[in-house]
């Protein structure tokens, strides 16, 4: 057991750590405690359970919120820590904490185990999607805090179901200590049994389209024609994602992809036909080991590949027509699919999602991406006023709130300082800021959080992976 301490913008926390028996990334289970010593003898209990799992305990007395949230991050970004795997919890003198963080940072965790506790059950709705294992403790139903209601375990699981929640498991109270029966009722070995890798977000967006985000927050969406759907996309998660679109419609599911990165065309065998830019097709087909997570299994067979270019396109019945359009630039032959029935654009990343677009090049060649690029920009032009009263969805759509992992749930509390939609003025903007760096007016710097350099002007910005 060591003690590390955090120091970030909200200020220093301390929290005690065990380290996992076992190298490598490693799960991560921790637990919110009321004070130091009773966080002792959590992590004692938790470790002796928590078998090739690294266990953490920090106390939250006097806490802020934006303390534990950093504290949090950095326990996340460890190469020790498997950050698909991160589990809460908390001792019954800390479970208001665990409500209020899983609902303010849900996609930070694979599982949230709650014993008692109070939280607002509207905020409790972000929690919706994430596995939730709540053990009732006897005590108040409901009680106010600054003038709004705080519900009891109860409450909150039934407000939970009431919004979509399907994982939601109210256990039976303990007869006895809470923390002692959450234990015993094998509460550790739930939690590392959950894996966000397998997890999807599910938001209804009008009737006929569904946007589904994997827990990497790449996001994918489902349209619905009378004859077929069409699923743009299919993320980077390793859930059944053929199985769950099947639930979401009767229809025959077909795929078509923006552009082939290993986060828009996991798994793609799983779907029998797939939309793919003509020119994508045969390096797909004569290497598709060069293409990670394209396929479920090494030597998988591919799916029927449709070529597509700019113009094609896809009918799915009932007046459902998605046009293809080409917008090269995050790749040589990326495109963006418009679906004039619902008023959509499905960008993939051709144009970012709110933050940047990412063009990956050798640094010798970046500028002549970047006129390429333009004179994408510019064939493309010519769809926006069709587009302008479109919804522009994007391939990670949490993005509209920065690129900053740390800050993109801050709207969940109402505390977003970032908010970028894509839309028109970003593709004009970035048509001026490829003409400034062009002109060489606008220098690019290096990125902080990525080794790439950045640039920006407006609400446009491009960052270079150089290769």
């Amino acid at each position: 057991m060591e003690e590390m301490i955090c120091t970030g913008p909200a200020g220093t926390l301390a929290c005690l750590w065990e380290k996992a028996a076992e190298e490598g990334p490693c799960p991560l289970v921790v637990c919110l405690s009321g004070g130091q010593e009773e966080g002792k003898r959590a992590l004692a209990q938790l470790a002796a359970r928590a078998q090739g799992a690294a266990v953490a305990a920090v106390p939250v007395e006097g806490a802020q919120e934006g303390a534990l949230a950093d504290l949090f991050w950095s326990l996340r970004q460890r190469e020790d820590v498997d950050e698909c795997r991160v589990a809460l919890l908390g001792t019954p003198a800390a479970a208001d904490w665990v409500w209020r963080l899983g609902s303010r940072f849900p996609q930070w965790f694979a599982g949230v185990c709650a014993i008692g506790g109070h939280g607002d059950p509207y905020e409790a709705r972000a929690l919706k999607d994430v596995p939730l294992r709540a053990y009732p403790v006897k005590g108040e139903p409901l009680v106010l805090r600054d003038g709004r209601a705080a519900v009891d375990v109860e409450r909150l699981a039934m407000g939970l179901r009431a919004a979509g929640g399907s994982q939601v498991e109210e256990r039976s109270p303990a007869q006895g200590d809470p923390w002692q029966g959450a234990l015993e009722d094998g509460a550790v070995e739930w939690l590392l049994s959950q894996d966000r890798r397998t997890q999807f977000q599910v938001m209804w967006l009008q009737p006929g389209v569904w946007r589904i985000d994997d827990w990497f927050t790449a996001s994918c969406y489902l349209v619905e024609g009378r004859e077929k759907a069409l699923l743009i996309d299919t993320g980077m998660g390793e859930g059944d994602l053929a199985g769950l679109v099947s639930q979401l419609t009767d229809l025959p599911v077909e795929v078509a992809v923006t552009h082939p990165h290993l986060d828009h065309m996991h798994w793609i065998d799983k779907f029998p036909r797939v939309y793919l830019h003509k020119e994508d097709i045969a390096p797909l087909k004569e290497h598709p080991e060069s293409y990670p997570s394209a396929l479920s299994y090494p030597g998988a067979s591919l799916p029927e590949l449709m070529p597509i270019e700019e113009g094609s396109v896809i009918d799915l019945g009932g007046g459902v027509q998605v046009e293809v359009w080409e917008l090269p630039g995050h790749t040589p032959h990326s495109v963006v699919f418009a679906d004039p029935f619902h008023k959509c654009l499905f960008t993939g990343d051709a144009i970012g999602s709110g933050y940047i677009v990412l063009l990956i090049t050798p640094e010798q060649q970046a500028l002549e991406l970047v006129a390429q690029y333009r004179q994408a920009l510019e064939r493309f032009a010519p769809h926006l006023p069709q587009a302008r009263d479109y919804a522009w969805l994007g391939g990670h759509g949490i993005q509209e709130n920065g690129g900053d992992g740390r800050h993109q749930q801050d709207y969940l509390a109402g505390t977003s300082q970032y908010f970028n939609p894509i839309r028109e003025r970003v593709i004009t903007d970035m048509m001026a800021l490829c003409d400034r760096l062009l002109a060489g007016e606008i220098p690019c710097t290096p990125e902080k959080n990525y080794p790439e350099a950045h640039c920006e002007l407006g609400c446009a910005g491009i960052n270079f992976r150089y290769i």
